[in-house]
């Protein structure tokens, strides 16, 4: 049997559904567990295998597909309920986040208002330019090392932004789907000077 699943996080719950290809649909519902809301994805997925007799192991080696979504997080940016965030991106890069040439300035725009460029704006910035700062490095579409990562000039965009009071850090780098050495060493450069700030690879 092959399983699809979609969990969403909300603020107070997070729900589930699942659906089989038989045709079976089973929903369930858990307290949401902030901050650690990964303990409220398993503890729902808990319930659609105690519901299916199975268990999580199980169920999820028989899964095809788990769709995530994430009220909380949406509600967060609505609201701006957000700690401050910084941004570390390959050298070259920082405006790529602010220019949004794809999705974030086309979505969902008939082909007139695509064709107003002059008429068109961009939504607000989810974090000041200020706190997007580019580190040395450089990874090429077949995964292969371009530019080593300059672990001292990292350091130093690491330590300006936590200076500016930056409690998250998100890092996007080039092609690092390809190859995550440099994101993963640089959540290890921000683990060491401050162990407590989250970091999103």
């Amino acid at each position: 049997m092959a399983y699809v699943i979609g969990v969403d996080v909300g603020g107070t719950f997070t729900d589930a559904v699942l659906d089989d290809d038989a045709g079976t649909v089973l929903a369930a519902k858990s307290p949401s567990t902030p901050p650690d809301y990964s303990r409220g994805v398993l503890d729902v997925l808990e319930l659609l295998a105690e519901q299916l007799g199975s268990s999580l192991p199980d169920m999820l080696a028989d899964t095809h597909h788990i769709a995530h979504g994430t009220t909380s997080s949406l509600n967060a940016l609505v609201t701006g309920n957000v700690p401050p965030v910084g941004f570390l991106t390959t050298k070259g890069h920082r405006d790529s986040i602010f220019i949004m040439n794809v999705e974030g300035r086309y979505l969902g725009r008939s082909p007139h208002e695509l064709q107003n460029v002059l008429g068109q704006a961009k939504d607000h910035a989810l974090l000041p330019k200020r706190h997007v700062l580019e580190v040395t490095e450089r990874v090429d579409r077949d995964g292969t090392v371009v530019v080593p990562l300059d672990e001292e000039q990292a350091r130093a965009a690491i330590r300006s932004l936590l200076d500016d009071g930056i409690r998250a850090i998100a890092v996007s780098l080039l092609w690092s789907f390809r190859n995550p050495a440099h994101e993963r060493r640089l959540c290890e450069l921000v683990a060491e000077q401050d162990p407590d700030v989250f970091v999103a690879l």
